[in-house]
């Protein structure tokens, strides 16, 4: 999906802007902010540019809102420009450079509503904020101490009083926006001051993100993944409650769901239109006018007791793609490719059940196995079995089962770990 296609999906996805309600966006002359003007613009929405000189770095800054100026002058854009000694600012009223700045640009954005068509109540601004900065937000607030909705980061839209905050780029990565406006021949400006490691944020992106994306390929999908779990869990506690259940009724029917299948069902179900069906792991789901069930000839491995509700309620499993290899008692790492896309389960043991295990030959019986564990009979009933397959894929506490081990720490894996 093209850049312009993401924008407006997340304008159309968040309800970020009424139909014919003007936009004044905020535009510094960087890659971000000018990439979200000119989307904007092509996407037909009525504009404004607001570009707020901080006074900061002297003739680079004065050269900036030229370059604002020009740009808006090529593409037809009312432009609003405003001058403002920020130091002097944050001098006299005891704030530091970062609080006056952002002062001094609401200040700014709140003078705006006249130079809008048509006249509304709202004044709406969109913000070029992008999924790096969230990342980066992330980090930030995690090191000063903060909680779950902190550290959930920004939101799509943001209300201050009669002004609205909206950003329509907070899902896409910087090296999207800026090869994107390679791509299409665009220029921007670049800030000097982003070199600077001793501003806090500019350590987080230059120093420390490389280094987070290091741990494995999608370290920062999966963070910003959780962000977005944190910030519903905080602002749509609805739609919280309904991905919970999604997902634990999903384990009950032995998939084991990731955060994209969890969307999915959801969208799934909510069509009211007559019968469909979605096909996952080894399952398929019905909606019949918008009520939701298990399609009855739907494919098993095998036939789901209570007491495999009951293992894998009492050890949740939580599945994660990446690098390395997991070697605790409660944890574990397969072969992602071994896996194939297919549902990775916890169930109970069942009389006759047998494994390869990962460095012997041949196959053993399970109950062989708990006896040379000394694991005792009591506890046999209730030990977490993971299942792939139709296969016994690791027995947690032992170890995994031959075949579906790593040929190396860098092949692709699903790191697996039960909760206790």
């Amino acid at each position: 999906m093209e850049l312009i296609e993401k924008v407006q999906a997340a304008i159309e996805r968040e309800n970020l802007i009424p139909e014919g309600m003007p936009v004044a966006v905020g535009v510094s002359g960087g890659a971000d902010s000018v990439a979200l003007l000119h989307s904007l613009n092509r996407l037909g929405y009525p504009l404004a540019a607001a570009h707020l000189n901080h006074s900061l770095r002297g003739a680079a800054a004065d050269a900036d809102e030229r370059f604002v100026k020009e740009l808006c002058t090529t593409l037809g854009i009312e432009c609003v420009t405003q001058k403002v000694d920020v130091p002097a600012l944050a001098k006299e009223k005891g704030l530091s450079l970062e609080m006056a700045a952002r002062e001094a640009r609401h200040e700014f954005f709140r003078s705006l509503a006249p130079n809008l068509r048509p006249k509304t109540a709202t004044l709406l601004i969109a913000l070029a904020h992008h999924a790096d900065d969230q990342l980066e937000t992330f980090f930030l607030r995690a090191a000063r101490g903060t909680g779950p909705s902190g550290v959930g980061g920004m939101r799509y839209f943001q209300k201050l009083g009669a002004m609205h905050l909206i950003r329509p780029m907070l899902g896409i990565r910087r090296i999207e926006i800026s090869r994107w406006l390679e791509k299409e021949g665009i220029e921007w400006r670049e800030d000097a001051t982003n070199t600077d490691e001793t501003i806090p944020r500019n350590f987080v992106r230059r120093q420390l993100l490389p280094l987070f994306g290091k741990l494995n390929d999608r370290a920062a999908e999966n963070l910003l993944r959780t962000m977005t779990i944190l910030r519903d869990e905080a602002d749509r506690p609805e739609l919280a409650a309904r991905r919970r259940e999604i997902r634990d009724g999903l384990i009950g029917q032995g998939v084991s769901p990731g955060f994209e299948t969890v969307e999915r069902v959801i969208e799934f179900a909510e069509k009211k239109n007559g019968t469909q069906f979605l096909d996952l792991e080894g399952l398929r789901l019905v909606n019949e006018y918008g009520l939701l069930s298990v399609d009855a000839t739907s494919p098993s491995h095998f036939p789901r007791t209570e007491r495999d509700r009951d293992v894998a309620s009492a050890f949740p499993i939580c599945i994660e793609e990446g690098v390395g290899i997991l070697r605790g008692p409660w944890e574990a790492s397969v072969s992602r490719t071994k896996v194939a896309g297919r549902a990775v389960s916890v169930r109970a043991s069942r009389p006759g059940d047998r494994m390869s295990p990962y460095g012997l030959d041949g196959s053993k019986k399970l109950q062989d196995i708990f006896t040379d564990l000394k694991i005792p009979k009591r506890r046999r009933a209730g030990w977490p079995v993971v299942e792939c397959g139709g296969e016994i894929i690791w027995l947690p506490g032992y170890r995994i089962a031959r075949g579906w081990e790593l040929s190396s720490p860098a092949e692709p894996a699903l790191h697996l770990t039960l909760a206790r």
